[in-house]
């Protein structure tokens, strides 16, 4: 066969080769994950290899280097350095694929450089079990790789140095024309997948190398005004809060975040399904109970962050750890303690989990306890942190210890995954999720707690603010949406003031306002309102690809183009039936406080202006 034939076969070959990585991921996404459906073949396709050859050109480029370099450079050593190159290169995309895909039923979305930062602190012994976990995925990494090792020593191509040349200068403009995406003056980018696709076909559509990309060097949000800064400026001052005295003088505060505790596994689920919270469904009935309240994040260090500072989550990456961090928020501890209260944080993983330490330390909390300051070995888990029961029981011994009125908050552990439960507790529901029995787990710890709490003679004083960081794995339709996967149990319980149930909008940023009044203190800024107030409310959330706004009637999902859907929730709880065309004034209005509410953000952020 004629050299040039050969050469141009071996390149067909070389291209499906780079790509089969993304193929491999978005096949094992797919069958894994039922609510990610195909609408239209076609069109799905033609995007799907739009964002593929685009992730290949920018991911591979490294390699294009050394390989055009070795068209000339025809040495055995520089060889052995562009397959090196191109090996590792290529398992990065295959195992950071996985990773996402085994990720993605508790993230709800595909993540980016963020991942990285959530491993950071995390025992080896968390990362040797998820390991163990997905064995099945390491042998498939072992297989390809052997496969692809063959495949690369058969489509080495040779060229003459005039004939390199040539080849060289083609194929950089070959592939500056793929690595743009795009023959219109704007490349291809996320917008574009989710303005021509299905939201469902977008997710799997976009390669998670993709994802990382675009994800890195983008810490820094940009501000596009919707609104002129007039306008901005009246908006800005709503956020500024007058709340009335209580009756009560300085109540013991006590935040308590259940780890994974979506609303699905509780009796507030929207699928007839069965509970795994017996204590936490009693505790409903004699609480103000929000039966309509979201998560601002999809990660617990967006909870940490929504809570303790009041500000959701509406950047790709955590607000934790961003360029953002530093900027002169005020938080729960630093207001707190000029009125005289002592703040605490428990949290049973090493001290370095999630950034959590750092984060509140250098926001004024007064005391940070971890695993390393639990006096018993004996009850760790094995791979996370202390058990769930014996580590509440740890937390109601300190709280009676500290100095009066104290704000403490406490976050569960063991209901996170590999979902370890004791074998003396193993006589719980296994459900039909894997995270069900520990779920079980920690809700008959929490009743452990409750039950020591009550023969302290703090309890009394004492009001609990009680919710999860975020969802989880979910089974149901019901909950799977992009609203619905925020979906948390919120309830207040104290003997100094009534139970009842609400079902306005609520969230976590409206902690914050809620433990500065319930402290005493009247007059504040913040981007939440106080769980007490009456008024209507709305809920902004952003996953990373698209923008949600709720309010009390309608649910908005928005990707940032001309288009938005329109559900009315409360009826529809699996987003069927899209109602833009037929409430567009209020969609039309949603999406304009919608995009008031992204501008607000922005500027505060952008500008230091949390005050």
């Amino acid at each position: 066969m004629h050299l040039g034939i050969k050469n141009i076969i071996k390149i067909g070959a070389f291209i499906p080769l780079l790509l089969s990585p993304f193929w491999i991921v978005r096949l094992l996404l797919l069958l894994s994950i039922k609510e990610l459906t195909i609408e239209n073949p076609v069109n799905y396709l033609f995007y799907t290899m739009r964002f593929d050859l685009k992730a290949m050109v920018i991911w591979y480029a490294p390699l294009f280097i050394i390989l055009g370099i070795g068209l000339f450079l025809r040495h055995k050593w520089w060889e052995n350095v562009s397959r090196f190159i191109f090996l590792l290169l290529y398992l990065s995309a295959l195992i950071f694929g996985l990773i996402s895909v085994f990720y993605y039923p508790i993230s709800k979305t595909i993540v980016g450089v963020e991942i990285f930062q959530m491993i950071i602190g995390q025992s080896y012994l968390i990362i040797f079990g998820y390991m163990a976990e997905y064995w099945w995925g390491i042998l498939l990494v072992i297989s390809v790789l052997f496969a692809v090792r063959f495949l690369d020593k058969k489509l080495k191509i040779e060229l003459t140095t005039k004939s390199a040349l040539v080849f060289c200068f083609i194929s950089l403009v070959f592939l500056g024309l793929i690595a743009r995406g795009s023959f219109k003056l704007k490349p291809l980018n996320l917008l574009d997948a989710y303005s021509a696709l299905e939201s469902q076909e977008a997710v799997s559509a976009v390669t998670p190398i993709y994802i990382l990309i675009e994800s890195i060097g983008k810490s820094e949000i940009e501000y596009t005004a919707y609104t002129s800064d007039s306008a901005l400026q009246i908006e800005l001052a709503k956020d500024v809060l007058v709340y009335r005295k209580l009756a009560y003088q300085k109540p013991n505060i006590c935040i308590i975040l259940l780890e994974s505790f979506g609303k699905e596994y509780t009796s507030l689920n929207d699928a007839n399904r069965p509970s795994y919270t017996p204590f936490l469904d009693s505790m409903m009935s004699v609480s103000m109970n929000f039966t309509n309240a979201y998560a601002n994040g999809l990660r617990s260090m967006d909870a940490v962050a929504s809570i303790y500072t009041g500000i959701p989550c509406l950047m790709k990456q955590p607000f934790i750890g961003s360029l953002y961090t530093q900027s002169n928020i005020e938080s729960i501890p630093e207001a707190l303690s000029k009125e005289g209260y002592f703040c605490s944080f428990y949290h049973a993983a090493d001290e370095l989990s999630m950034g959590f330490k750092p984060f509140l330390l250098a926001n004024g909390l007064d005391q940070y306890m971890a695993q390393q300051e639990y006096p018993n070995e004996d009850d760790f888990d094995g791979k996370w942190g202390i058990f769930d029961e014996p580590f509440l029981q740890f937390f109601a011994n300190k709280l009676s210890n500290q100095q009066q009125p104290w704000c403490s908050g406490i976050f569960t552990i063991s209901s996170h995954h590999p979902y370890t439960v004791p074998s003396q507790h193993h006589d719980l529901p296994k459900g039909t999720s894997e995270i069900h029995q520990a779920i079980g787990y920690t809700d008959r710890s929490l009743r452990a707690f409750f039950e020591s709490a009550r023969t302290e003679k703090w309890f009394e004083n004492t009001i609990f603010i009680i919710t999860a960081d975020h969802t989880s794995i979910n089974e149901t339709y019901e909950h799977q949406g992009y609203r619905s996967k925020y979906g948390v149990p919120l309830l207040i319980y104290s003997k100094l003031m009534p139970a009842g149930i609400n079902d306005d909008v609520k969230q976590h940023i409206d902690i914050f306002p809620t433990v500065k009044q319930l402290a005493g203190i009247s007059k504040q800024v913040a981007m939440g309102r106080s769980l007490l107030d009456e008024k209507s409310q709305s809920a902004i959330h952003y996953d990373g690809t698209l923008y949600t706004y709720t309010n009390d009637s309608f649910c908005l999902q928005w990707d940032g183009t001309s288009n938005y859907k329109l559900f009315a929730y409360k009826k529809d709880k699996v987003d069927a039936s899209d109602l833009a065309s037929i409430h567009h004034r209020e969609g039309d209005q949603m999406l304009h406080e919608l995009k008031v509410g992204l501008q607000k953000y922005n500027y505060r952020l952008l500008n230091n202006k949390f005050h």
